[in-house]
């Protein structure tokens, strides 16, 4: 019989489907979430606390499964909490930049005792300004204080008692621990080395008139990796302890948006403009 299936033995393959049980399921280790794998993390670091994991199938949008082992398994989570405390930071830079201005203008003004309060506490403000812009700094990799990484996070661990009312969001979020889990029905892209092999035992929802399937493997070196889809990106059902209290972010602004234009149109649409105005005035 003539093989028409568009997989391959050896194919190194990114499947886009749904999550389907495969018999078993858990329960995430904060939130009692039904789930087929599960993590907690601690702010951005890249490598889960502790986790768990069972075997699951992805089904693609033909109906196609493809059975996920829970060994070696890499759920992509990094970048979307980078993320989330890079706008946190933000927000509360900005806060704090308004406050500084404010205090400027104090310092200018008022009894001299007044003045030099507002002083004092400029600077003080001026280094939670720093402390927030090297925890978003440390959140993207780089460094901005301290010399090196690790400096810097020496630093920012003995001057994180200068947050309170100005940058204790980022503090908060930086220490956080919350809940990575991944449950039937979401949508994810799983990426990995097609094999056929055969079924194992105890899995189900598979194919009942099989006795093999296609599995998604590690790469020799690598894990199989999951990434969230839509909905379901990124893969939190809930916060963990920690994090449930943070406030909400306040509306980010829109920033400007400025459009190169070249300089001989805009000298011809400037003549143009000024041409039309001197009909206009002459009338």
């Amino acid at each position: 019989m003539l093989d028409t299936s568009p997989f391959h033995e050896g194919d190194v393959a990114r499947i886009r489907g749904v999550v389907r049980s495969a018999g078993q399921t858990l329960q995430s280790r904060l939130n009692g979430t039904s789930c087929v794998y599960w993590d907690v993390r601690v702010g951005v670091g890249a490598e889960p606390e502790e986790s768990d994991a069972c075997a699951f199938w992805v089904e693609d949008h033909e109906g196609q499964r493809f059975l996920v082992q829970p060994e070696r398994l890499q759920i992509d989570m990094r970048a979307e909490r980078v993320e989330e405390l890079v706008q946190t930071a933000d927000a509360d830079i900005a806060e704090v930049s308004a406050a500084i201005r404010q205090l400027k203008e104090q310092a200018k003004r008022g009894p001299a005792a007044q003045q030099a309060e507002a002083q004092r506490e400029r600077r003080r403000l001026a280094k939670v300004a720093t402390l927030l812009c090297a925890i978003r700094a440390e959140a993207r990799g780089n460094v901005h204080v301290g010399g090196n990484p690790a400096g810097q996070q020496r630093w920012i661990a003995k001057n994180a008692h200068l947050a309170g009312e100005y940058g204790g969001r980022t503090i908060e979020r930086r220490v956080a621990r919350f809940e990575v889990a991944l449950s039937e029905g979401d949508t994810v892209e799983v990426e990995g080395v097609l094999r056929r092999q055969p079924l194992p035992g105890g899995v189900g929802g598979g194919y009942r008139d099989r006795t093999d399937c296609w599995a998604i493997t590690p790469r020799p070196t690598g894990k199989v990796r999951v990434l969230g889809v839509g909905n379901a990106r990124p893969i939190r059902h809930a916060a963990g302890s920690n994090d449930a209290g943070l406030p909400a972010l306040p509306r980010r602004l829109p920033s400007l948006t400025f459009v190169k234009v070249d300089p001989v149109l805009l000298i011809t649409v400037v003549i143009a403009a000024v041409a039309l105005a001197t009909v206009f005035a002459s009338r």
